[in-house]
């Protein structure tokens, strides 16, 4: 009877490790929102994708679904914002970008922006047309693929396949340093930019950081900004047109 205790305790204690290590897996609750998001349960969808949020498992999927959800249930200012930490991932997805089009659109605000130059536009184009990760990997494969050109042209002795070999050694190794130095550009880039979403209903963007400051403008959820400086209880933004100004530090979020 004792034997057959110990036996039935071994395998409630291997059974509850088994579900819990279920209930922690970030793919199980992963399928399980997307269960909730297909039956239209889209609070409990953002609910179980912000568990996984919560454990640092981040994934471009997890923040357009997440936009996904907010969007089903009108929060704009939320949707945008997990848009756009989706797309700082994939920068070249072009759902994630479609998506985050749709969510625009229900802003209130339509604040132009100043267009870029040719040469700006270009610049933008050659630099973030890759994530950094995906530039760091790139300049690592190259160097090793020149590596291993390098040794082949070193044991080769057929001259034509020696000058393919060096050949190759050379273009791998441009590649690699050239991928090197637009992730270390890309990167300084991002450590300069915080863009932020604000998350206020209507937000004052005054001419100093106090209260009795002028108001110059009254702006929405859902506008994106970018942060300059942060004084006391305030955050003076940069809007797409240009214009700065001060606002409440809690009626945004940063998208980093």
């Amino acid at each position: 009877m004792k034997r057959k205790l110990i036996y039935f305790l071994l395998f409630s204690l291997t059974l509850g490790h088994f579900s819990n290590a279920q209930e922690q897996d970030p793919y199980a609750i992963f399928k399980q929102a997307n269960e909730y998001y297909n039956q239209g349960q889209y609070e409990k969808a953002i609910e179980t994708y912000q568990r996984i949020e919560s454990k640092d498992a981040v994934s471009a999927e997890l923040y357009f679904n997440l936009g996904n959800s907010y969007y089903k249930i009108n929060k704009i200012a939320e949707s945008i914002f997990y848009y756009e930490k989706a797309l700082l991932l994939h920068p070249q997805d072009k759902e994630i970008r479609d998506n985050l089009g749709y969510a625009q659109n229900m802003r209130i605000d339509a604040i132009e922006t100043i267009p870029l130059s040719f040469f700006q536009n270009l610049g933008n184009r050659i630099i973030f047309f890759l994530s950094i990760k995906q530039l760091s990997w790139l300049a690592l494969l190259s160097v090793l693929f020149s590596l291993c050109a390098y040794i082949l042209f070193r044991e080769s002795i057929d001259s034509s396949r020696k000058r393919t070999s060096f050949s190759l050694a050379v273009l791998f190794l441009i590649i690699g340093l050239s991928s090197f130095g637009i992730s270390r550009i890309a990167l300084s880039e991002e450590q300069k930019n915080r863009p932020a979403i604000l998350f206020g209903q209507e937000v004052l963007l005054r001419a100093e950081p106090n209260l009795g400051s002028e108001v110059f403008v009254t702006l929405h959820e859902g506008t994106k900004v970018d942060i300059l400086e942060i004084f006391e209880d305030f955050s003076k933004i940069k809007l797409a047109n240009g214009q700065t100004g001060w606002i409440d530090k809690d009626e945004l979020k940063e998208i980093k």
